[in-house]
């Protein structure tokens, strides 16, 4: 196998020209794209530059377009001990621009993400916007934030006296609603909380991000408990919640708006798929007979009968399915057979009467979940929060909500107007399950975080998070300022720290199961903490005009990395480099006793990752990686004679750096 030279990309990503390739392969010779051909492929799907066309444009639309297409010149740095449980644990949390770090992620978490939930600056006029630098945003947001020598700048509120009031909020959105399509699973949600200032506008740039026939609902919520100010002389009372999903011809769809499928199971293998017992009423004298349908089904053989003639509000048991009998009234005789030999009870009855929408999918006292080309059977929960969501949630939550779980966890409120729980857990019920993977890159206090680690308690789950969040700084004489925290990102990290102490109490105060009863899956009541920095690649100057100036980039192409690199922060990079996620399980090699070498293993990957940072490899170490044809192995170039490189190259697929 050849060997690869491991470097990160500063140029448009490899993948999105791979996609390309895939389609128009005819474009493509030699690795460079011919235009003239790609256009002739595209033939009357080019935009011919003399027409109006219909769609939002502001100033620096394309500047924030062609921004989501460069690739991020960063990495992540993990910062142990700011985390809790942090060798076991799927959770993160990413302190930094979620521009850069949506980048970062691309490569790992493409197409894995099930929910995305963001509540960005309103734009109100008092919102910190961060205006991005075209040129160089990783360098900026470093002096920004401090984290460079030259001073840093601070945000400022993007006031409406600005004559690119809209246009900035525009450009800040725009490519990262861009890139958050790209880490959305096929069935994948995003919503996004937004307030008048914006909605229209936003509504505008998710229609095409996302595609216009991707847009699911616009969700309004009461935000305030009283209300609210007073614009105009009306009362703001409410927010709005915009749903889209990433495709909507996915086949395993969310349920928003769909049936519960709760009730509906089948124990005994019905060939028509699962079903219910149906509840079968006899007609009262108020009822209008042509909205029912009379239902007459008999045994041939009964093998027993059950009758309870003065409490028809009866039930058995049938292989381990409880059938119910209710509101019989009238004159209706009343009987119930089974038989053990057969799959399924059946009911017969003088009068039995069910609505004209349940006859379409009702048979032999079932109700069946798919019916041929019938419609499903729709059947709605709306006492059960989560099951059917609402375009219009008048009292079910406010921020005075999410202010008094502030309170709750820190003994007073830290930022203005934050989300309730119940207001993300209504959107985590319906959408995601199991191990899905939520993301909020506008996490603020980290509500999301909260709400998923609440809600995993409470069913069972095992959802991860993942939660960006700049270092805004707090308002100097702000309460949050007050009690320590300087950013808005420490008030994240510290809520979810809160948050899981009190889970875990909540857990050691609990009995334990039983002796040989099934436990559970472990409750992941942790997560790691990264913080964006720069990548530990030089980045390569090809405009070099001085010959020594040259002479001297080629002595550091023989070193790529940055002085003073160190291997642990080195491996987040490569692991980001390589596809791998954040949670990857790293396992060092312990009986290899030559060179410290560490296995990298991740469900989400086909291989494993083998990465060795010494500065020389031993040969009496290649021997006990049992390397298979698929893995990668990835060391320094230095660190490797002319025959490991042959010999680990006959092996697997080898990296060096």
């Amino acid at each position: 196998m050849p060997i690869e030279k491991l470097r990160p990309s500063f140029t448009f990503t490899e993948d999105r020209l791979k996609e390309l390739q895939a389609v128009v392969p005819e474009a493509f010779a030699d690795g460079k794209i011919n235009w003239d051909v790609l256009r002739e492929a595209l033939g009357e799907y080019l935009e011919d530059p003399t027409q109006e066309h219909f769609g939002l444009t502001w100033p620096g639309k394309r500047e924030a377009r062609r921004l989501a297409a460069m690739p991020s010149k960063g990495t992540l740095v993990l910062q142990p001990g700011e985390g809790v449980n942090e060798n076991n644990t799927r959770n993160i949390f990413i302190e930094g621009d979620n521009l850069e770090v949506l980048k970062l992620l691309l490569k790992s978490y493409a197409g894995r993400v099930k929910m995305i939930y963001i509540d960005p600056p309103y734009n109100t006029g008092k919102d910190f916007i961060y205006e991005d630098d075209f040129s160089e945003p990783l360098e900026t947001y470093l002096k920004r934030t401090g984290q460079m020598d030259e001073a840093g700048r601070q945000m400022t509120t993007n006031s409406r006296a600005s004559g690119r009031f809209h246009s900035k909020w525009l450009s800040m959105m725009y490519p990262r609603l861009l890139l958050a399509r790209q880490l959305l699973r096929e069935d994948g949600v995003i919503l996004v909380s937004i307030d008048d200032n914006e909605v229209n506008n936003l509504r505008q740039i998710l229609d095409e991000a996302l595609g216009e026939e991707n847009f699911v609902a616009a969700i309004v919520w009461k935000k305030k408990t009283g209300s609210g100010s007073q614009i105009q002389r009306i009362f703001s009372e409410h927010e709005y919640v915009l749903v889209y999903i990433k495709d909507s011809n996915a086949e395993d769809r969310w349920r928003i708006n769909n049936e519960d499928d709760g009730n509906f199971t089948n124990p005994d293998n019905d060939p028509r798929g699962p079903w219910e017992s149906c509840a079968i009423t006899a007609p009262s004298k108020n009822r209008n007979p042509n909205q029912f349908y009379q239902i007459e089904v008999y045994f041939d053989q009964p093998n027993k009968v059950v009758s309870d003639k003065e409490n028809l509000l009866n039930s058995f048991n049938y292989n381990g399915h409880t059938i119910v009998f209710r509101s019989v009234t009238g004159d209706a005789e009343y009987e119930a057979f089974y038989s053990e030999e057969m799959r399924y009870a059946k009911f017969i009855r003088r009068w039995a009467y069910v609505t004209k929408s349940m006859k379409k999918v009702f048979d032999d006292g079932k109700v069946y979940l798919n019916r041929g080309n019938l419609p499903r059977y729709k059947k709605f929960k709306s006492d059960y929060e989560g099951k059917a969501l609402r375009s219009i949630y008048f009292s079910e939550f406010s921020t005075q909500q999410g202010t008094t779980e502030l309170e709750g966890l820190f003994g007073k409120s830290l930022v203005e107007y934050p989300k309730p729980l119940r207001l993300l857990k209504t959107f985590l019920i319906p959408i995601t399950e199991e191990s899905d993977i939520v993301l909020d890159f506008f996490a603020g206090s980290c509500t999301t975080a909260h709400a998923v680690l609440q809600q995993n308690r409470e069913d069972g789950g095992n959802r991860q998070f993942i939660m960006v969040q700049l270092p805004e700084p707090t308002p100097p004489d702000s309460a949050a300022r007050q009690a320590g925290y300087t950013t808005i990102a420490e008030i994240g990290k510290e809520r979810i720290r809160r948050v899981i102490r009190k889970l875990q109490e909540e857990k050691n105060g609990q009995l334990t199961l039983p002796e040989g009863e099934q436990a559970a899956a472990p409750e992941d009541l942790g997560f790691r903490v990264f913080k964006l920095d720069r990548s530990h690649f030089i980045e390569w100057q090809s405009d070099v005009q001085d010959v020594s100036q040259l002479g001297l980039r080629f002595v550091q192409a023989e070193s790529p990395l940055v002085e003073g690199w160190k291997p642990e922060h080195l491996l987040t990079e490569i692991l980001l480099l390589q596809g791998f996620p954040l949670d990857s399980q790293v396992i060092p090699l312990d009986s290899i006793q030559s060179n410290h070498v560490q296995r990298v293993h991740s469900d989400a990957c086909e291989h494993d990752l083998f990465v060795c940072l010494d500065a020389a490899i031993h040969p009496d170490t290649i021997p006990h990686l049992h390397l298979r044809d698929q893995d990668v192995f990835i060391c320094l170039d230095a660190a490797l004679t002319d025959q490991l490189k042959v010999q680990l190259a006959d092996t697997c697929n080898l990296k060096v750096i």
